[in-house]
């Protein structure tokens, strides 16, 4: 097991959640579509990676792709084809779509895609197949779902690329059109094909937020949390095993006490640390030393990114109430109440409707609690990681 940070586990190194992984097979195999949802860095897509592997072995055709850098729906079109021509699904018919696409890129310079968004025209009216984009696409889905063959397509950071194209020219739109068209995907050719969503910033918070809720309505949820207590324990011992650092149990507890929330990254994290201290055996109070060592200034880009997410996810003004609310939890470990964080946005808002402020606080509490920035406990809202909250307080507070 290798000590991996920041990227996407696999193979050996992959630490296995049996009923997990069986959980969510078993969910593909009830429903079909699968709404992967939980809070960033807890292993969603070394999760799906490890159930594609499963499936391919078990006979079913599995494509994953990441579509977080598709710049619009031709991007996106291309990465959907080239994972299915990888997967070994109709290479013949892939390739002819994706002479179009790129002719039709290549005719609009790349500048951008019109409003019409998948719908767009490719410009082959002789070819009723290949006359739009969404046409070219459903032509793929159509051959597959005549054949013999299960296919399985895992599709990560779609949130991601749908906020990013909500930002272009008539954005709002083209989200609405890409998002309904997968759902009658979905509805159309449902017999060979499986979907699971996911991605770090949750798709069910993306659309409810602009009342397109409907577009994911077929998706069964699937949650994923962090490690429990005893596999925490279980992942460190590996880790420690496989690296030639063993972590006796005290060392493990100290660990998971530091930590707060066992996220299996800041599990890799603090051991990584913990290795380029240089001792051995590991103590206890080596825990501390290295949990001072990763909040450093020069380990800020491990946690920076919760930061970023505000504001490339909220509006400005949101972003700024939600930094607000997390720097006063960073001060108290113990947590504040509702009414005390309800208090901590009115100050910062003077003059402004109780009652706006209020479904302000919801709705941010709702986001922050979804993508595990908080946990409410006994009416009481706190950082879920121990680790987190220092760094907040931290980089924002001293």
């Amino acid at each position: 097991m290798r000590n991996i940070i920041g990227s996407p586990v696999e193979g050996d190194s992959f630490f296995d959640r049996p009923a997990e992984t069986a959980r969510l097979r078993r969910d593909l195999d009830t429903d079909g579509k699968v709404l992967l949802t939980a809070p960033r860095r807890v292993g969603k897509t070394s999760l799906v990676l490890r159930v594609c592997e499963l499936e391919r072995k078990a006979g079913t055709k599995a494509a994953f792709l990441n579509v977080e850098g598709c710049g619009d729906e031709l991007g996106f079109a291309e990465k959907l084809l080239q994972s299915l021509g990888q997967a070994g699904l109709h290479a013949e018919l892939g390739e002819r779509a994706l002479g179009l696409l790129r002719k039709a890129r290549q005719t609009i310079g790349g500048v951008k895609v019109a409003a019409d968004g998948i719908d767009m025209e490719l410009g082959a009216p002789e070819d009723s197949d290949h006359r739009s984009l969404s046409r070219a696409l459903e032509s793929v889905f159509r051959k597959i779902e005549d054949s013999d063959a299960t296919v399985l397509i895992a599709i990560d950071e779609l949130p991601e690329f749908l906020v990013n194209l909500s930002r272009k020219e008539e954005g709002p739109e083209r989200v609405r059109r890409l998002l309904h068209w997968l759902r009658s995907l979905r509805q159309t050719y449902r017999t060979r094909l499986r979907w699971i969503f996911l991605g770090s910033v949750g798709l069910d918070a993306f659309v409810e937020e602009r009342d397109l809720g409907k577009t994911v309505n077929d998706l069964a949820v699937h949650t994923l949390d962090a490690l429990r207590t005893e596999e925490a324990h279980e992942f460190l011992s590996r880790l420690g095993a496989s690296n030639g650092l063993p972590l006796s149990e005290p060392v493990r507890n100290e660990i998971l006490a530091q930590l707060g929330w066992a996220l299996p990254h800041h599990l890799q994290l603090m051991f990584h640390t913990l290795r380029d201290l240089g001792i051995s055996p590991i103590n206890v109070a080596s825990v501390s030393t290295a949990r001072e060592r990763l909040l450093s200034p020069d380990q800020v880009r491990h946690f920076d990114t919760w930061r970023q997410r505000l504001n490339e996810q909220l509006t400005p003004d949101h972003a700024e109430a939600a930094r607000g609310l997390l720097g006063a939890l960073s001060s108290d470990p113990q947590g504040r109440t509702r009414s005390q964080l309800l208090a901590v946005l009115m100050a910062s808002r003077p003059g402004a409707d109780p009652g706006a402020v209020e479904d302000l606080l919801s709705s941010l509490l709702l986001r922050l609690q979804r993508d595990g920035y908080l946990l409410e406990s006994d009416g009481r809202y706190a950082f879920r990681s121990f680790l987190l909250r220092e760094f907040w307080h931290r980089r924002e507070i001293r």
